[in-house]
C-alpha cells in the first residue's frame, strides 16, 4: 500500500517542480510581452484610421452620423474624430474643408481628411479619411456602404480638391521621442 501512495506523492512532487519551471518561463515571456506592448501603443492617427476601417460595411444614410442609423461622408468623419479624438468637426464636407490646416497631397498622413467635388466642378461635396498607401475610407453614396477606395482611381483623382488635417501637422520633438 505504501507503494501506491508513494507513486502519486512522488508524481505530485515532480509536477510541482515542473510547474514552477513553466511558471518562471512564462513570467520571463510575459515581461518580454510587456515591453513589446509599451512600444506599440497606437498613435492618434492610427486610432482614427482604425475607427474608420471599423465602420466598413455600415450603410450610407444621408444626414447620418452614427453607426446605428448609418453615415453620410461628413457624418462618418465627424463621428470618427469625435469618438476617437474628442475633436468636433463641422457637420458638412464643405465646412470641414474650410477648417483645419491645409495638407499638400504629397504630404498626406493617415488621419487627414481628403475632399472631392462630386456634384459640381470645384465645389466640395465629399470627404473621406486618408488611411495611407494612397487609400481613403468613406461613405460614398446612397445605396452603398462605407468602404475603402484609392485616390488614384480615375473617378476620385479627377474630383480631388485637396486635404486638411485637424491633427498636429508634425510631431513635436518630445512626442517624437515618446513614439
Amino acid at each position: 500500500m505504501s507503494a501506491l501512495i508513494s507513486a502519486p506523492l512522488l508524481a505530485l512532487c515532480f509536477s510541482g517542480i515542473a510547474h514552477a519551471t513553466v511558471q518562471a518561463e512564462a513570467l520571463g515571456n510575459l515581461q518580454g510581452l510587456k515591453l513589446a506592448n509599451e512600444t506599440t501603443v497606437p498613435t492618434l492617427r492610427e486610432r482614427i484610421v482604425q475607427a474608420g476601417l471599423d465602420k466598413i460595411g455600415t450603410p450610407y444614410s444621408w444626414g447620418g452620423d452614427d453607426p446605428v442609423d448609418g453615415f453620410d461622408c461628413s457624418g462618418l468623419a465627424l463621428f470618427v474624430f469625435r469618438e476617437t479624438a474628442g475633436i468636433d468637426l463641422p457637420r458638412t464636407s464643405r465646412a470641414q474643408r474650410q477648417a483645419g490646416d491645409n495638407v499638400n497631397r504629397r504630404q498626406l498622413r493617415p488621419g487627414d481628411l481628403v475632399f472631392f467635388a462630386t456634384n459640381r466642378r470645384g465645389v466640395t461635396s465629399h470627404v473621406g479619411i486618408y488611411i495611407g498607401q494612397n487609400q481613403f475610407v468613406h461613405a460614398p453614396s446612397r445605396g452603398a456602404k462605407v468602404r475603402v477606395d484609392k485616390l488614384s482611381n480615375s473617378y476620385w483623382s479627377k474630383r480631388y480638391l485637396g486635404a486638411r488635417t485637424y491633427l498636429e501637422s508634425a510631431p513635436s520633438p518630445l512626442l517624437a521621442k515618446a513614439n
